[in-house]
Parts: C-alpha cells; structure tokens; sequence
C-alpha cells in the first residue's frame, strides 16, 4: 500500500521589498533559495512539486526550469500572499492529491525529517492541518489535506493558512530548532540566517 499523495507549493510570487532584490534567488550555499527548497521536496518525494512565481517571474522561472516541477504564474502577486496560496491549491487539486505542504521561498533550511514527520502525522483521520511550532511560535511549512482547498480558496490579502486552524481539525507539531524562525525579509535578517548555519553544528 502506497503511502498520500501530498504535493508541494513553494510561493515564490513576492516582491521582496524590504530585501530590495529577489530573495528567491538569494544564495543558499552555491544554490538558489527556490532551487534548494525544490531539492528538499523531491527529496521527501512530493508530487507535484508546484512553484507560485510572480515578481521577477521570469529571473526564477530560468533558474528552475525542471521537466519535474510545475511554474504557475501569479498575475495577482500584489494583492497578496493568499492569491499564491488559491493559485498553487487549485493547481494541486488537479492532481488528485490527499494533501499539500505550503512553503514559503526563504525556507531553504526547512529539514526533510520535519517534511517526513508532517506527513506521517498528517495521515490520522483527526487531522487536516499539521502545523509546525517553535518555541510556542507557529511558522511554516504548513500541510493542508485536500479538504481544506475549499477554506484556502476563501484567503483575502496577506492572509496566510493559519486562519484556518480554527475551522478545521489542527495539529500544532513542535519542533525544537529555533534557526526555523528566522526569515529572509533584509539583508541583515539573511546574514543572520547564513550565519546561523555556518556557526551551528548538526
């Protein structure tokens, strides 16, 4: 018996403002954010694998044309995160998926045993949301079983997934690794970021 169908949708749509450059494109180690958040999901085999593209659509389209990826393009980037999550839903639902896992494009350090472990937990019948927690403090990625396409669907604005844990049957996962929490958003925050992994040993 073959284990869920459980897709992946990295949103990649965003204009990086504050950053002031494409932090899809940020070097994570001789490689592209988007490009090692794709490696990660076909690690733990999720299928499709969707990228949301949107602002500099055309910069990170070059750098993951990949015969195993699906590129959606957002046209409605501006009006917020919640358009790419619609997007990459709808998208996956054609797929005949049982769940998908939402990542953001600054996630290159999300561990494929955390991916591994959503996923398992995501197959209990009580359960249509696995949501990751550190420290008390809910942050991505985040599973949606198929059942909560129609709630995604229903997103306005920069509303994210987490609006949704009260409407459906929620599991907050705690994982003990604070380096999770810290995003891409300037350049001071990315220094940050690659410099907790140069210091941190595993």
């Amino acid at each position: 018996m073959t284990g869920p169908k459980v897709a992946g949708i990295i949103l990649a749509a965003g204009g990086s403002s504050r950053l002031g450059r494409p932090k899809q494109l940020l070097d994570w180690f001789g490689k592209p954010f988007v490009k090692q958040i794709i490696d990660i999901a076909k690690q733990v085999q999720l299928d499709p694998i969707i990228v949301v593209t949107g602002a500099y659509h055309e910069e990170i389209e070059t750098v993951i044309i990949d015969t195993d990826i699906v590129i959606v393009r957002n046209a409605d980037w501006v009006d917020g995160q919640s358009s790419s999550m619609k997007l990459g839903a709808k998208t996956a639902e054609e797929y005949n998926i049982d769940s998908l896992i939402v990542f953001l494009c600054d996630q290159p350090h999300v561990p494929v045993e955390l991916i591994k472990r959503m996923i398992t937990n995501s197959q209990r019948e009580d359960v249509d949301i696995v949501a990751t927690s550190v420290n008390g403090k809910v942050c991505p990625p985040t599973l949606f079983k198929k059942k909560c396409i129609t709630g995604i669907s229903n997103l306005k604005g920069d509303q994210g997934g987490r609006i949704l844990f009260s409407s459906y049957k929620t599991e907050i996962m705690d994982w003990q690794d604070e380096r999770l929490l810290q995003d891409s958003d300037t350049e001071e925050d990315y220094k940050k970021l690659i410099n907790l992994y140069l210091n941190f040993s595993n």
